[in-house]
């Protein structure tokens, strides 16, 4: 039995509409994801920006390297106090070279806390914090006792010059022994264990750091090389 003239019409309008009514259309389902991946890829790098290993010093580490550079200048310091020593203050030849060995002394001590001496480096007594506290305390002990003046008057105007110079001296040589017992102390609490620990993980993050950017320049010359890649 044929339908009638009005259902063929309802069939046709139904078959007539356009096809977003039923399912999306092929172009709709091609641009929709365009802009959600572009801003996966921006995360993707930022998050990979974050996992990259990071080359600064942790707060422990610029502490120690602090300490270091105290003793160092401390070590100037008292070197510097030698030689004003030999111009401003009277000495005898034991005296002398007694000023010798600590001026020796203090250029042992910049090199060794600048580790720029390969043998003071490999050197148990410089390297261990114990022994190397009590060395330092020993060398201020023995620049206090060998520059030990007392003024002759107790008036700051009247004071010699030689009495003002060995202010400084001893001021040094109290520095000195200061950095030793501080040595000391923090090898007594295993802090040197720490600063092993704290040096091996800025290494290890630098040359990880390094290996990454390596990669990447080793990547980016192969694409640039590559003819398929442009």
């Amino acid at each position: 039995m044929d339908n009638p003239g009005w259902a063929n019409s309802e069939l046709a309008e139904e078959e007539g509409q356009p096809l977003s009514n039923k399912r999306p259309s092929m172009f709709s389902r091609v641009s929709a994801p365009t802009m959600p991946a572009t801003n996966n890829n921006v995360m993707e790098a930022e998050t990979d920006n974050n996992t990259q290993p990071s080359f600064q010093r942790t707060f422990s580490h610029k502490i120690f390297r602090l300490l270091k550079i105290i003793t160092t200048l401390v070590a100037i310091l008292l070197l510097i106090a030698q030689v004003i020593s030999l111009v401003y203050l009277p000495f005898d030849g034991v005296e002398l070279l007694l000023k010798i060995f600590l001026s020796s002394f203090c250029v042992m001590i910049i090199l060794n806390e600048l580790e720029w001496s390969g043998i003071l480096r490999s050197s148990p007594l410089l390297w261990n914090w114990l022994p190397r506290g009590y060395i330092y305390a020993f060398i201020g002990l023995v620049s206090v006792e060998e520059n030990n003046l007392k003024p002759s008057s107790g008036a700051l105007n009247t004071l010699p010059i030689d009495y003002t110079a060995a202010v400084f001296i001893e001021t040094a040589s109290w520095m000195m022994f200061v950095m030793g017992i501080l040595y000391i102390s923090l090898s007594l609490c295993c802090c040197q264990l720490i600063q092993t620990k704290v040096r091996e993980n800025y290494k290890e993050r630098v040359a990880e750091r390094k290996k990454i950017f390596e990669d990447g320049l080793t990547s980016l010359e192969f694409r640039q090389n590559d003819p398929t890649m442009t």
